[in-house]
Formats: structure tokens, sequence, C-alpha cells
């Protein structure tokens, strides 16, 4: 099993992905960007990142953001959506830096553990 921050970026845009893999790269968290569709074969090899930055704006958001219960989200949308007490949300245009910060943030949190159903 691998130890080093892992995060997760569900989104159509690539320029996110360059920014974080810049940024973090070098302080020794992967970044890794998927396409909404291809989540749940991701989740299907036990792949739990630490932190999850998902465009709610995409249409299969809801389920992308279910699917991650053990990872800490960031749910970043045009119009402020419901979302639980442990998820954070920014809302676009959102700043580099926001993100950035949001995400260190939670990189240092101990990882989540889906509460039973």
């Amino acid at each position: 099993m691998n130890s080093a921050p892992h995060v997760l970026l569900v989104d159509e845009i690539s320029d996110t992905e360059a920014v974080l893999k810049a940024v973090l790269g070098p302080r020794g968290t992967s970044v890794e960007r998927t396409r909404g569709a291809m989540v749940a074969r991701r989740n299907e090899q036990g792949n739990c990142p630490h932190v999850v930055v998902i465009d709610l704006d995409d249409e299969s958001a809801a389920d992308t953001a279910a699917s991650f219960g053990e990872s800490h989200r960031i749910l970043i949308g045009s119009v402020k959506a419901t979302v639980e007490d442990r998820d954070r949300f920014l809302s676009k245009p959102f700043q580099y830096p926001e993100l950035l910060k949001t995400i260190e943030d939670l990189l240092l949190l101990p990882p989540l553990t889906e509460s039973p159903g």
C-alpha cells in the first residue's frame, strides 16, 4: 500500500490537474485526474485517495461524490449545492490558491473511515 498522499481530481478540464501537479507533486503528493465515467472502474481497484476534488457541474457528480465515502471531498460548482458537513465547497470561478489551501488543510487530517450505514 502506498502511504504517499494522493489527490484525485474528477474533472473534464486538465488545467487544474497541471496546477495541482506542479505545486503538490514536488511535495510528495500524487495527483491524478479522471473523468466521471471512469470513477466506478477506479473504485473497483480499491484505490481510496486521501482527497477527491469533484466538479459538481459534471452530470454524474452526485454519484461520483457518493462513491468516495472514505475520502475527504472538495466539491466545486457554479451553484451552491447541499453538501455534507465533512465536505468543503468552492464556488466557481474559484482561485487556485484557495483550492490548494483547502487541499493542503485536508491532507493534514487523518483519512476518514466510512461510518456504518
